[in-house]
């Protein structure tokens, strides 16, 4: 990849000898064409773990203001409860039983708080793996307290196809570390349905492998789903043979990795729903240190925004559990954000809902994609060196620049010069290039 950004450059240097030796050559990126997706209303999302979510809301009866405001600073996310203790939680107060904790009686209260402050949408997972309907039940009526109907989805199991590997499944008598019959999932999927009750929202399978997904057209209208959901993790970190680098993160293959979920979307397409990226994260099991944490997640997180648009997905949610990939840490009331977090904050102004996403023809090498009014261009440059390109602008463009490096994420403004606005690709890097209107005299 680092070869063919190279072989990009000297074919720019060839081509722009006659803009003189004093500024390296540029390529023009041409006006969009050919619509992929329209933006809606919450592309960037979040999701947190029960008990993680327990202590970033504390003890008192709100949220700290902190941690309101970071929510606050993805516009409108969507807010996802659940991953693997979903399916290890219980009603508070629910007697002890093992591979199960209970909610904190203040849970629902606080959550309740965070959704006024914020107006967030709000998705509950519900435990599929302890064989209890009657705890969806209960669970919904603590959710149904809290946050609006109309703002209110649930979420049936978390990564049920892969239940016994990771997250061990009570069979009636023990927990059984061996795969779940999917015969046991779809009884339990139709009775968790049935505690929710008539009018309930609900987003499944949320799949995290192959095993069943042909079973998902099937599922959608057994469970009268209202999403299509999946996870996704381009890299691993599970097992001591799982290697994962910041070179991998920035690949331009990485990015092609969430194509690998397309089957999901065009389930979604054919039962007419939405498909949700339900959680996601730059490396599983927690991620990395100096990979999940670093500016390299920053450009992936940028980019697998707008591949997952373009690949047909509604929403892209950035998954939390207390490990290096998290987009934030909380401490008390202080609220200390990655540079992951300060990608997406930077670029989710630059997604209004309603959008249209379109494809840059002439920008293949560079991952080009735009959203034509207001007219806003996103970049790639997969390469080891800089690039430069210039952009229709009639008076200047603010460039929001992810890259690699210290800071991860900054802002600039560049003025057009006949019509073109010359806009700096650094390596591994995310430019989102917002052209302004020029001022009137």
């Amino acid at each position: 990849m680092r070869a063919a950004a190279a072989a990009i450059v000297t074919a720019l240097a060839a081509a722009g000898l006659a803009q003189g030796a004093s500024q390296p050559p540029s390529v023009a990126v041409g006006a969009p064409a050919g619509e992929i997706a329209t933006v809606g209303a919450a592309p960037i999302g979040l999701s947190v773990e029960y008990p993680l979510l327990e202590r970033e809301m504390g003890q008192g009866a709100c949220p700290p203001a902190a941690f309101v405001a970071a929510m606050r600073g993805l516009g409108t996310p969507v807010l996802r409860i659940g991953g693997d203790s979903q399916d290890q939680t219980a009603p508070a107060g629910t007697a002890r039983r093992p591979g199960v904790s209970d909610l904190e009686r203040g849970f629902w209260s606080r959550l309740g708080c965070l959704e006024r402050e914020t107006s967030l949408p709000v998705v509950i997972g519900i435990n599929l793996a302890s064989g209890e309907p009657a705890w969806a039940a209960q669970i919904a009526a603590g959710a149904r307290s809290a946050v609006p109907a109309a703002r209110l989805r649930f979420e049936l199991g978390n990564e049920p196809d892969i239940y016994g590997v990771r997250v061990p499944w009570a069979n009636g008598g023990a927990l059984v570390h061996a795969p779940m019959p999917f015969a046991v999932y779809l009884s339990r999927a139709h009775a968790a349905r049935a505690e929710l009750g008539r009018g309930a929202q609900l987003e499944g399978p949320d799949f995290a492998s192959g095993r069943w997904v042909a079973q998902v057209p099937s599922l959608a209208h057994a469970l009268t789903l209202n999403a299509i959901d999946t996870h996704f993790y381009p890299l691993a970190a599970c097992t001591s043979g799982d290697t994962a680098s910041a070179a991998e993160l920035l690949s331009r293959a990485v990015q092609a990795k969430i194509f690998e979920r397309i089957t999901l979307v065009r389930d979604a397409t054919a039962a007419h729903l939405p498909a949700v990226v339900s959680e996601a994260n730059s490396v599983s099991c927690g991620g990395v240190a100096g990979v999940s944490d670093g500016a390299a997640a920053a450009v992936w997180g940028a980019r697998a925004v707008l591949e997952a648009l373009r690949a047909g997905f509604t929403s892209i949610r950035f998954h939390s559990s207390g490990g290096r990939y998290d987009p934030f840490t909380v401490a008390g009331s202080k609220v200390t954000p990655r540079p992951l977090y300060l990608a997406l904050s930077a670029i989710e102004p630059l997604l209004p809902p309603g959008a249209r996403l379109e494809w840059i023809p002439g920008a293949h090498a560079l991952d080009g994609m735009a959203i034509a009014s207001p007219r806003t261009t996103f970049l790639s440059n997969y390469g080891s060196a800089p690039l430069w390109v210039s952009v229709s602008a009639r008076g200047s463009a603010v460039v929001v620049t992810v890259a690699d490096s210290r800071p991860a994420v900054s802002r600039s403004t560049v003025r057009a010069n006949g019509g073109r606005a010359r806009v700096e690709l650094p390596p591994d890097s995310f430019v989102a290039i917002a052209a302004q209107p020029a001022t009137s005299r």
